[in-house]
């Protein structure tokens, strides 16, 4: 229930709750087409990065480890990911964010270099794109 009606937030709005403020950064069709957009707490630096890195089975709450590896793994088993001469560079804006933390929807939450796991996610992407038909 709300008091209000809801209303569209617009790329680059930002939100204040009451001590949190998140930012809604539109990525056209990244990660899917329905989930085109994350959100950025600017407040703790955490980017909600929505099914970016998504990973099969368990795993930590929090982690250090690669998490571009096991997002690779789940991309190539469900195919998820609109891939498309955007993708890349809609990941790579995200990096203008320098989030300390990247909290994913399907897997642990990330708090080692997330500028590197964010460039190499677009670069993995960008990599897919540009491999010829039936390799």
């Amino acid at each position: 229930m709300a008091d209000r009606p809801p209303r569209v937030l617009v790329d680059n709005e930002v939100v204040d709750i009451g001590g949190k403020r998140f930012r809604c950064i539109d990525t056209p069709h990244v990660p899917h087409g329905s989930d085109a957009g994350v959100m950025h707490e600017e407040t703790t630096a955490t980017l909600l990065c929505r099914d970016l890195f998504t990973r099969r089975g368990g795993g930590p709450p929090l982690t250090e480890n690669d998490i571009v590896g096991p997002a690779m793994k789940a991309e190539d088993f469900w195919a998820l990911t609109r891939l498309g001469p955007t993708t890349a560079p809609n990941i790579r804006k995200l990096i203008e964010t320098k989030p300390r933390t990247l909290a994913l929807m399907h897997g642990s939450s990330f708090s080692g270099d997330t500028v590197s796991a964010l460039g190499a996610l677009a670069d993995r992407y960008e990599a897919r794109l540009r491999k010829p038909m039936g390799h």
